[in-house]
């Protein structure tokens, strides 16, 4: 019976080692320590994350905020530009009604100055149809007024000459022994 207890001694003494690594393994805290550093961690991380999570919350809210101010700005500006819109529009409209009103007028007074531009060519052609008639006349009088006028100087005695001041006056002398006078047409 000696052999089975020195058997069961050294199983107990083997059981005895395991639990007392069992134990030193427990009483370690080893993963305790890990479990706990893991889960601080995680807090740690938790609160980055809601820190985070609040932060683009007040991002986005700011954001949001932004987004209506320039909506409205953009409203009215978009309003502002369409009232400028309309009175540039009706300032150019009444400025093309004046224009128009202004180019029918001298519409009007180009087709008055055609007119009067025909009359007057139509008094030239016909001034110049007098002229040319009156120096034809003239010339076919001229001719026959030069005889003339040769013809009654050769009988009345008389000289003509031009004044050099005015051509356009005669004057004539009575070469006969009764009455030397002169005298001017």
């Amino acid at each position: 019976e000696m052999v089975g207890l020195a058997d069961m001694s050294s199983v107990s003494k083997e059981n005895i080692e395991v639990m007392e690594a069992l134990i030193g393994n427990f009483t370690l805290y080893d993963d305790v320590n890990k479990v706990y550093d893991i889960l601080k961690g995680h807090r740690k991380l938790s609160l980055l994350c809601e820190e985070k999570q609040e932060n683009a919350k007040n991002f986005i809210r700011q954001l949001t905020k932004q987004v209506e101010e320039l909506e409205e700005k953009k409203k009215n500006l978009k309003d502002q530009n369409e009232e400028e819109m309309r009175k540039e529009n009706e300032k150019l409209k009444k400025e093309l009604t004046q224009v128009n009103s202004e180019a029918k007028a001298l519409e009007e007074t180009i087709d008055e100055l055609q007119k009067e531009k025909e009359n007057l060519k139509s008094d030239l052609v016909q001034m110049e149809d007098n002229c040319v008639s009156r120096n034809k006349s003239f010339v076919e009088n001229e001719h026959r007024v030069k005889h003339e006028l040769s013809l009654f100087a050769h009988i009345s005695n008389i000289n003509w000459t031009t004044n050099k001041k005015d051509a356009s006056e005669l004057q004539g002398k009575l070469g006969c022994a009764l009455a030397n006078k002169r005298f001017v047409i």
